[in-house]
């Protein structure tokens, strides 16, 4: 046996590597081997939603504008995490922005109970948002916390004419408003409009925000992203579509599932051997959740691909798409696909 072998066997029969892992987080979360981060500041982003501002260990790989992370934090004894957009700070750490969400864990922790010096787990990077290949102008739609991605991209050095369209209930709602206020103001390149749908009757999106945006007919034709809710989504294809402009979107939340709550299907879960029933066509993330089974999770709509598991037999359905599988599959995302008939899971 080579003389690395024999040391490292040494270590094991002194402190596995997994129970030396546990103690390395608790003791010096900074030096573990796993991504992690420190809470270093905490500020108001709005009147519902707070920064915080995060110093990674070495184990952190980064991340480019525009993508996701899945962030973890311990609450009453177990790990919460969820998705966000981080934005990149001079000072090498970064920042994520959390919306109060009704009865949300995270978000009700962040906003209550987080303090200065708090580790948190953190995941490698996520999505495809990013700014075009090509030179054309942007056009950015946000809606809600749909804002945080962009919030990243705008970040960075401007090169390209940019317009921000974001849409929230009141002012009050608008995130890191004063930031995007400044840069507009002194920034050329860029233009920022926002809209109250609550307190000033602002019209929600339509084609005219875009047309309007394309300032006259010698412009180079824009290239439009959107974030926000699944409806706002839905709308911003359907005006790129007429339009003929190229899109990027993202949905933080899942179209509005119709389930037949008379129809009951069995999950058997091969791990345990455990059966439940749940209704057919409810995506098997929560529904799994509501039996009191927790697969690991992050991002809930289909991008992070935490939630994906085996599924050895069964008819699933993908609740974004509506297509259907039946038989097989290695990597069934739980939180984008409901279940129609039986099912086995590798969970």
């Amino acid at each position: 046996m080579a003389a690395q072998q024999i040391i490292t066997a040494l270590k094991n029969a002194i402190a596995p590597a997994d129970v030396a892992a546990f103690w390395q987080d608790h003791v010096a979360p900074l030096r573990s081997a796993e991504p992690r981060g420190k809470i270093t500041h905490i500020t108001p982003a709005s009147a519902h939603a707070v920064a915080l501002t995060i110093k990674p260990n070495k184990a952190f790989a980064g991340f480019r504008a525009g993508q996701h992370i899945t962030v973890s934090a311990a609450i009453n004894g177990a790990w919460v995490a969820r998705s966000y957009s981080p934005s990149a700070l001079a000072s090498g750490e970064l920042q994520i922005t959390v919306q109060q969400v009704p009865n949300g864990r995270f978000s009700h922790w962040a906003q209550t109970q987080a303090s200065i010096g708090d580790w948190l787990k953190l995941s490698a990077p996520y999505g495809e948002l990013a700014w075009p290949a090509s030179t054309a102008p942007v056009i950015m739609l946000a809606a809600g916390s749909g804002i945080t991605p962009f919030l990243s991209l705008l970040n960075e050095p401007l090169t390209r004419p940019t317009q921000l369209q974001y849409w929230v209930k009141t002012r009050e709602h608008a995130c890191h408003i004063d930031q995007l206020i400044a840069l507009a103001a002194r920034e050329p390149l860029f233009q920022f409009n926002l809209y109250c749908t609550e307190s000033e009757q602002a019209p929600r999106l339509h084609a005219e925000h875009v047309v309007s945006a394309s300032t006259t007919d010698k412009s180079p034709r824009p290239e439009l992203m959107a974030c926000g809710p699944a409806g706002f989504i839905a709308c911003a294809e359907a005006i790129a579509s007429a339009q003929g402009l190229p899109l990027q979107s993202e949905a933080f939340s899942l179209p509005v599932v119709i389930s037949d709550a008379t129809q009951l299907v069995n999950i058997t879960l091969a791990r345990s051997g455990k059966v439940v029933q749940v209704i057919a066509g409810e995506p098997l993330l929560p529904a799994l959740e509501a039996q009191g089974i927790t697969p690991a999770s992050g991002c809930r709509r289909g991008i992070c691909n935490t939630c994906a598991c085996g599924k050895a037999s069964g008819v699933s359905e993908n609740i974004i798409t509506q297509a259907r599988h039946d038989g097989d599959s290695p990597g069934l995302k739980l939180c984008i696909n409901s279940a129609r008939s039986d099912l086995t899971l590798n969970v």
